[in-house]
């Protein structure tokens, strides 16, 4: 099988395309520790084009739209490697395909050259082979087996891809739905502290902050093996993962530095509280690590923020009957101000980064929102919220609607 010179760069070509498949399939999928150049270049460019296009759109419009990006991603990425491995190994069968020693192909005369290069090579991934074409050459037939190698390890590694990445999607957002329950879907620890410590649950509140710190920890570097995680964007940002992080950085500031030091002695100083703050900073400092998430610059009035929350965080403890630390307690009030403005940024970098409003991430949800407010026991219990004024009502469920015969 003689090769010439245009025949020899199209080998060359060939040889690259599907050495980049190869390494952009082991960085994605075995590589614990980096992240693939290739096909993450792509995701982020993708995501971009979709932040850009969708901003001026309205937010239910927009969110639908973002909310297609991780999906279209993940399936993008297996097409790109198996693209790349069809028409690289095309490029090396095509200088040979209609060479008699290396193919017996039937219909030469009415089939162009790369087209049936293009042809076997996707038969050869998939393993198909319907006959039409056939390798007879030594060198075509090592080819052929090794294109249908490649083929078979990488669709099972996409296997393997997807059922690693889909059940990370779901736990970042049961995580953010279970600590929007815990905390009265506000975004600091007031309710918290007020079901537990005011009933002087300390230990169980103790094993519930090691619990949401294993589970920080775990998702925060599920991104850095998984880097599509950055994408994922539900449509209601309580559901997403940078509310996650809003609500650890509001219960960490209030059991931290919003309860009086003396009075809750065995919470403030608890060595799981203290875990879970360092696990925050190390959780926002992996994701900062990463080529996805640049940290903000601190803001100019980010002190003033932070001591104004600091004012508003020890009234409303003071609401709920907790002793909340002294406005006069500069060791508080300046505790809190470096834990916010340290960790702030990188949740401001996370929201701008999903195509959230900064401001919604750490705004309350209320039970008409998460639709969990009922009617009968919970109206013998207390009033329920009414829905802001404008809003579509939510059906208030109860156990009296339920048909006869049919469960609740």
């Amino acid at each position: 099988m003689a090769v010439d010179g245009l025949a020899w760069l199209a080998v060359a070509c060939g040889l690259v395309l599907i050495a980049f498949a190869m390494l952009d399939v082991f960085l994605t999928v075995l590589h614990v520790q980096v992240e693939s150049p290739i096909s993450n270049h792509l995701n982020r460019r993708c995501w971009r084009l979709l932040i850009r296009a969708s901003r001026r759109l309205p937010e239910r419009t927009r969110a639908e739209i973002l909310g297609w990006g991780a999906p279209l991603m993940i399936g993008g990425i297996v097409v790109f490697w198996s693209v790349l491995y069809i028409v690289g190994f095309a490029l090396l069968y095509l200088p040979f395909i209609h060479d008699p020693a290396g193919f017996a192909v039937s219909d030469v005369q009415q089939q162009s050259a790369l087209g049936d290069a293009l042809y076997f090579s996707a038969l050869s991934f998939f393993t198909l082979g319907y006959g039409e074409i056939v390798p007879l050459h030594p060198l075509a037939r090592l080819l052929a087996v090794l294109e249908g190698g490649l083929g078979l390890t990488t669709l099972s590694l996409s296997v393997t891809y997807l059922l690693s990445v889909y059940p990370l999607i779901s736990r970042k957002i049961g995580l953010s739905e279970s600590l929007n329950l815990e905390t009265g879907g506000r975004s600091d620890g007031v309710v918290l502290a007020e079901r537990y410590v005011r009933g002087g649950r300390y230990e169980a509140l103790a094993r519930r902050l090691s619990g949401i710190n294993d589970e920080l920890l775990k998702l925060g570097q599920s991104h850095g093996l998984y880097p599509v995680l950055y994408f994922v964007r539900p449509r209601e940002v309580h559901h997403s993962f940078v509310r996650v992080l809003a609500i650890v950085q509001g219960i960490v500031a209030t059991l931290r530095y919003g309860l009086d030091r003396e009075a809750h002695a065995d919470v403030v100083n608890d060595p799981r509280l203290l875990i879970l703050e360092e696990g925050l900073l190390s959780t926002l400092h992996t994701l900062a690590a990463s080529s996805h998430l640049a940290p903000q610059p601190a803001m100019p009035d980010d002190v003033d923020r932070a001591r104004r929350d600091h004012a508003a965080l020890i009234e409303a403890l003071g609401a709920r009957g907790l002793t909340a630390a002294s406005p006069d307690d500069r060791e508080a009030l300046e505790g809190h101000i470096r834990f916010r403005v340290a960790t702030e940024q990188y949740i401001r970098a996370y929201a701008m980064n999903s195509g959230y409003d900064v401001g919604s991430v750490h705004a309350p949800y209320s039970r008409w929102e998460r639709d969990t407010a009922l009617v009968g026991h919970a109206e013998a219990v207390e009033t329920p919220e009414e829905p802001p004024a404008g809003a579509e009502q939510p059906r208030r469920h109860s156990l009296l609607d339920a048909e006869p015969g049919r469960p609740a």
